[in-house]
């Protein structure tokens, strides 16, 4: 019985591997592409603090954190998602295993094909900003689930 349950959670590693493509797909952007996409929104960010009376005084400063923040958000996502297809559906017996697969495999191959495109580098410190998005998008999955867990025990003790 828990082998058919277990076919019938797959699919939560589809949008798993979906967002590990769109990944690799910004990675294989040419430098000049990846870097037009990042200044627009550097300049949005930008615009909206002046908005609000908060001056961007050096921009290409500020346009390199707006890269790094993405490089954090992107693997937070997969860091989120990877978390809860495990808890649905783990690959391995191991936890451990299937979150360390994806913490150290996809932040490696995606700065190693960041290597091979034109214009762009395999950077040791953004493969640590991808962990620890990576992480930080774990945690949070990980305290939604204990959560979600709570209510849904006392749900069932109060009924």
């Amino acid at each position: 019985m828990k082998t058919k349950q277990k076919r019938k959670k797959w699919w939560i590693w589809l949008i798993v591997a979906f967002y590990i493509y769109l990944i690799f797909k910004n990675s294989f952007a040419i430098a000049n592409v990846s870097e037009k996409a990042s200044y627009k929104v550097t300049y949005m960010f930008a615009y909206h603090l002046n908005h609000f009376g908060l001056a961007v005084d050096n921009f290409s400063l500020f346009h390199h954190y707006i890269r790094k923040l993405a490089h954090f958000s992107e693997f937070a996502g997969l860091g989120f998602l990877v978390t809860i297809a495990i808890h649905i559906c783990p690959l391995f017996q191991s936890r451990c295993l299937n979150l360390l697969i994806f913490l150290l495999g996809v932040p490696a191959m995606d700065e190693g094909l960041q290597y091979f495109v034109d214009g762009r580098s395999c950077e040791v410190f953004d493969m640590l900003i991808d962990g620890s998005g990576f992480l930080f998008g774990g945690l949070c999955a990980y305290i939604l689930v204990l959560i979600l867990k709570d209510l849904f025990i006392k749900k069932d003790e109060n009924t």
